[in-house]
């Protein structure tokens, strides 16, 4: 792997590269502080938009705390701040990491943080209209036989939360798992020989994913979450093939 670094990467010794990475990350801390404000003024906008899926069930909203619904609106606004940063984010790893490689590798880096952009893009419209609706709607049939619906606002902003953000990141799998092979730390052929392993893993994070506690919910993120798992192999075997050829 030394072919993947440029000889003048070995003179920044590590407080220089902790000094870089601080800096970076500062300038990531104060973009998402300012979204988060902008995102807050918009908090009604915003909240409209996380109903958007389950307007067509039955229920209504509450809240039942005089603090609720500005702690629901705050939170609305850091999850909006954190999506509107995340390109930023990205683009920060990447001026972080360029210099550390060889042109050569460069563009891979480039392709590897583009990819995990459109995956977590594509994770978020994953949980936003197929989880959410799902999940909420069997909670809310299930609980409607025995009382009268009646979530409460702070309830269902945690739900909307943890459902988004976890689309979002369990869609990173092909990433991390073609990242890896690049880098030489794992092979296809380990991947290959360990899916039952794997499918184990994938069941206990999609049952700890999933807020219901029936099979078909929790099979509504395992499945994906197989399929990102071939994904991955596949984009490890391409990643090793590049590697070879290099």
């Amino acid at each position: 792997m030394s072919e993947l670094y440029p000889p003048e990467a070995k003179h920044l010794n590590v407080l220089e590269h902790l000094e870089e990475l601080r800096r970076r990350l500062f300038f990531v801390l104060i973009v998402f502080a300012v979204f988060t404000v902008v995102a807050f003024f918009y908090g009604s906008q915003i909240f409209e938009w996380t109903k958007k899926p389950i307007q067509a069930l039955p229920g209504q909203m509450i809240f039942i705390s005089p603090s609720e619904a500005f702690t629901a609106y705050f939170q609305l606004s850091l999850v909006a701040g954190f999506f509107l940063t995340f390109p930023f984010l990205l683009y920060q790893s990447w001026k972080f990491l360029v210099p550390a490689f060889a042109p050569s590798f460069r563009r891979r880096i480039f392709f590897w943080l583009l990819l995990s952009f459109l995956l977590f893009m594509g994770g978020t419209v994953f949980a936003y209209w197929i989880a959410l609706p799902f999940a909420f709607g069997f909670l809310i049939s299930f609980g409607s036989q025995m009382a009268l619906p009646q979530i409460t606002l702070g309830n269902y902003v945690s739900f909307f939360t943890f459902l988004i953000l976890s689309g979002a990141f369990v869609f990173q799998i092909p990433v991390v798992l073609g990242l890896f092979s690049e880098l030489g730390f794992i092979s296809p052929a380990v991947l290959k020989s360990k899916r039952p392993y794997a499918l184990i893993v994938i069941l206990v994070i999609a049952a700890i994913i999933t807020p219901t506690q029936d099979i078909f919910n929790m099979l509504l993120f395992a499945v994906p979450m197989m399929l990102l798992y071939e994904c991955g192999i596949l984009l490890a075997a391409y990643a090793q093939r590049k590697g070879s050829a290099r």
